[in-house]
C-alpha cells in the first residue's frame, strides 16, 4: 500500500503537476492538447459556418480552413505548438515565478482548447500566436536597455491583430498604457505608434491600390469593431465553458494576489511586467465586456495573459491540489470543445 502511494505521488509530480514537471512531460501535454485541439475543431467538423467577419485576415484565415482542413490542421497545430513555447520561454527568461516553471506550456492551450470553435479556430490560433510574440518582445522590452526593435515588433504584431478579428482594434487603447509601463523616449513613442498603425497602412494601401478609398480601410475596421457580434453568447456559453472560465479567472486572480505579497523581493523588471499584465487584463477586459463585437478571438486574448500568470499559485499550491485543480480545469476544456 505504502509502495503504491509512492508510486502515485511521483507519478503525479512528474506527469500531472503542471507546475513541477520537465520539459519532456511539458512537451507531451502540449502536444497531446494541441493535437485533440484541431483534430475536434478543424479535421472532425464536416461543415462550417459561413465567415461573416468584415476583418479582411479573418475571412482568408477561414475560408482556407474551409476548403483545406488537413492542411489548417498541420497549421494550427505548429502554431499551437509554437505559441504556447513562446509564452513559456518568455516566462522563464522573464523570471516572473519564484522558481521557473513551464506550467504555461500546457495551460495556454488548454484555455484555447476551451474558449476556441470550430468556425474560428485557426483564425484564434493566429491571433494567439501574434499575442505571444507581442508578449515576448514586450517583456524583453522590460528588461533590456537596446529594446527599439523589441518594441517596433511587438507593436506590429499587435497592430496586425484587427486584421484578423475587428474587435481587437481596441488593442490600439493599450499603446497608451504600453508607452507608461515602458517609460518610452519621444523616439520610442514614435517607433511604437509606427509599428503599430503600419499593418493597418499597408491594407489601406492595397484597398487603394484596388481601386477602393484609402480611409475605407479604416473605416471597414471601425465599423467591423462597433457592429453586434455574430458569436450567439446563449448557445456559446455553456457551463463548462462558463465554469472553466470562471475557474482560469479565479486562479488568475489567486496568482496576482500571491505575486502582490511576494512584489517587493521582485525584481524591477518582474513588478513592471506583473503590472502590465494586471493592467492589461483590466482594460481589455473591461473593453471586451462592453463591446457589441466581442469575438472567440478578444476572449482568447485575455485568457492568454491570464494562462501566463496561472504558474504562480500552481508552484505555491501542494501536489496533490495542483494536479486536481489543473485535472479539473483540462475535463472542463474537454466537455467545452
Amino acid at each position: 500500500m505504502g509502495c503504491a502511494y509512492v508510486f502515485l505521488h511521483i507519478f503525479a509530480r512528474m506527469i500531472l503537476d503542471v507546475a513541477r514537471h520537465k520539459l519532456i512531460e511539458a512537451i507531451a501535454t502540449l502536444v497531446i492538447i494541441a493535437l485533440a485541439t484541431v483534430i475536434c475543431n478543424i479535421v472532425l467538423p464536416a461543415e462550417l459556418v459561413a465567415n461573416t467577419s468584415s476583418a479582411p485576415l479573418g475571412a482568408l484565415i477561414t475560408e482556407f480552413q474551409r476548403s483545406h482542413s488537413i492542411l489548417a490542421a498541420l497549421v494550427g497545430f505548429a502554431l499551437l505548438i509554437r505559441l504556447s513555447m513562446t509564452v513559456t520561454r518568455t516566462t522563464v527568461r522573464s523570471h516572473l515565478y519564484d522558481v521557473n516553471s513551464f506550467g504555461a506550456m500546457s495551460i495556454v492551450p488548454l484555455a484555447i482548447m476551451m474558449l476556441a470553435t470550430p468556425h474560428a479556430m485557426l483564425s484564434t490560433i493566429v491571433v494567439a500566436t501574434l499575442v505571444a510574440e507581442a508578449m515576448r518582445r514586450l517583456f524583453y522590452a522590460f528588461s533590456s536597455e537596446q529594446r527599439m526593435n523589441a518594441i517596433f515588433t511587438a507593436m506590429l504584431a499587435m497592430g496586425a491583430l484587427p486584421l484578423v478579428d475587428c474587435s481587437l482594434l481596441v488593442v490600439v487603447l493599450a499603446l497608451p498604457l504600453i508607452v507608461l509601463s515602458l517609460r518610452c523616449s519621444f523616439r520610442d513613442l514614435v517607433i511604437a505608434v509606427v509599428g503599430m498603425l503600419l499593418p493597418i497602412f499597408t491594407y489601406a494601401y492595397v484597398v487603394w491600390c484596388s481601386g477602393g478609398l484609402f480611409g475605407d480601410a479604416v473605416a471597414t475596421l471601425w465599423h467591423g469593431m462597433l457592429e453586434p457580434s455574430p458569436l450567439a453568447m446563449q448557445t456559446y456559453l455553456t457551463l463548462p465553458r462558463i465554469v472553466g472560465m470562471a475557474m482560469l479567472l479565479l486562479i488568475g486572480l489567486c496568482s496576482v494576489a500571491l505575486y502582490i505579497m511576494r512584489g517587493r523581493s521582485q525584481k524591477p523588471a518582474v513588478r513592471h511586467i506583473w503590472l502590465f499584465m494586471i493592467s492589461a487584463v483590466l482594460l481589455l477586459g473591461t473593453t471586451f465586456a462592453l463591446l457589441p463585437s466581442t469575438s472567440i478571438p478578444s476572449l482568447v486574448v485575455v485568457a492568454i495573459i491570464v494562462s501566463t500568470m496561472a504558474p504562480m499559485l500552481f508552484l505555491h499550491l501542494s501536489t496533490l491540489l495542483s494536479v486536481v485543480i489543473y485535472l479539473l480545469l483540462a475535463a472542463l476544456a474537454v466537455v467545452a470543445m
